[in-house]
């Protein structure tokens, strides 16, 4: 079933006196587009979690759609974005890191997004929409491609903290705008280690006020104070706490100035986080559930209410979504499909990873995601194993590597190239916010 209302639905609801909710063709409706880093969908209430770390995103939730096995196509910020940008998977529009070979200089680090590939900020900009972005971390800057389309384009690098300082510029622009067509994107960073929320969120989870960052550094492969994984988890929750509390406050505003009825509302992830599932910390180094498996959330006109989809989707999918949402014609060519107009629930979703971060064990990783079959590939691409994620969802029983999923992670990894992105021209400012965070030595 289409998810987007027909118009004779809605002349039916409206009949009946039901919410007056316009829909794709009227002159009117606006996105948000909200991605919160390193989110994990199991640590929010509205996905089963058993604390209340998410009340604002719950509500939210309940007035629209979950998306309940949606991946993402790589398992750290940069890639992840660029596949939200494009709607391409990461062999596709390439802006990943390249395989360094041992002792090779590793400060031309990333490759920044080809800035002829449409995106959706171009997209819905050409289409005549105002356009605002505002991200926090340094790879996400015009300087590695990721500011053309936008009218206004803010990025912090090293956005730890900043949630209610970009909500504030937000719902300014907001202010400004509101009288056009916009498209408004919100990257919040705080949710990403060093996992230290502001005062009383600190304390949201964990009794210790003097508590700050549960320093999982790994040196020599191994990684420091694994007793205190509760803690840090403890730290987590807060962080999510306090980014929810900042979205209230956007939220309350649409409905303030009634908008809530004209905008559709997105949250997801750009990537999860590990907290030793798999003997791991951090992300960026593997591709299991706890790293790609993200939110994804859509509310506003057209989008069903109290909803839970189980159809798998992918990062790749965003971007056609919200063409096909706005009513904005494209002859461009995606990997992803429009998500509302019932995706085939057998076809395969990609991820893959090369060579981050510097200890990384694998240089090389992919994987495939058909229904609950999940087929990885490591070492290189020489080992093959998969997962029945509906018996085995924290996959701790691998399985003979399946010959369809070999072959499809085979030929996903064939793939030819839709771009030509070149080695980002990287300051020394966002070289030594990567430094601080160990993407580089």
């Amino acid at each position: 079933m289409n998810r987007l209302l027909t118009f004779a639905s809605m002349l039916l609801i409206l009949s009946c006196g039901g919410p007056e909710h316009p829909v794709p063709g009227n002159e009117r409706h606006n996105i948000i587009l909200i991605i919160l880093d390193t989110l994990r969908p199991d640590h929010l209430s509205c996905y089963g979690y058993h604390r209340n770390t998410s009340p604002a995103i719950d509500s939210l939730a309940a007035n629209g759609t979950i998306w309940a096995k949606a991946q993402a196509q790589a398992p750290w910020t940069q890639p992840a974005h660029a596949t939200i940008w494009t709607g391409l998977t990461v062999q596709s529009h390439g802006t990943k890191n390249p395989v360094f070979a041992d002792g090779e200089d590793r400060r031309k680090l990333i490759y920044m997004l080809d800035e002829s590939l449409p995106s959706l900020p171009f997209l819905l900009q050409n289409a005549g929409f105002a356009t605002l972005g505002i991200v926090n971390f340094t790879i996400l800057s015009k300087a590695y491609g990721f500011a053309r389309g936008f009218d206004e384009y803010h990025c912090h690098p090293t956005g730890q903290g900043r949630a209610g300082i970009s909500v504030d510029m937000a719902i300014d622009w907001l202010e400004k705008n509101r009288d056009e067509r916009f498209f408004c994107l919100i990257h919040l960073y705080d949710i990403h280690s060093p996992y230290s929320p502001p005062p009383p969120y600190n304390t949201s989870y964990q009794d210790d006020p003097s508590m700050t960052f549960f320093d999982w550094i790994i040196e020599d492969d191994s990684i420091l104070n694994a007793a205190d994984r509760q803690l840090a988890i403890d730290m987590y929750d807060g962080e999510i706490r306090w980014v929810d509390d900042n979205l209230a406050r956007l939220f309350a505003w649409l409905r303030a100035n009634r908008l809530e009825d004209e905008t559709l509302v997105v949250i997801m992830a750009d990537h999860g986080e590990e907290f030793l599932e798999h003997g791991g910390v951090l992300h960026g180094e593997t591709l299991y559930q706890e790293v790609l498996h993200v939110p994804l959330i859509m509310s506003g006109p057209g989008i069903t209410p109290g909803l839970t989809d189980s159809t798998r989707v992918g990062q790749f999918d965003i971007l056609p979504t919200l063409l096909a949402w706005a009513g904005v014609e494209n002859d461009s060519d995606f990997d992803g499909v429009n998500i509302l107009d019932d995706p085939d629930p057998r076809r395969f979703i990609p991820s893959s990873e090369t060579s981050l971060p510097p200890w990384a064990e694998h240089r090389q990783l992919a994987c495939v995601v058909s229904g609950d079959m999940k087929t990885m590939a490591m070492n290189d691409l020489k080992e093959f194993l998969s997962f029945d994620l509906h018996a085995d969802p924290t996959e701790q029983e691998p399985l003979p590597a399946d010959s369809i999923g070999m072959e499809k992670v085979l030929y996903y990894w064939a793939t030819p190239p839709r771009a030509h992105p070149r080695f980002a021209d990287a300051d020394p400012t966002s070289i030594q916010a990567l430094r601080d965070l160990g993407y580089v030595d």
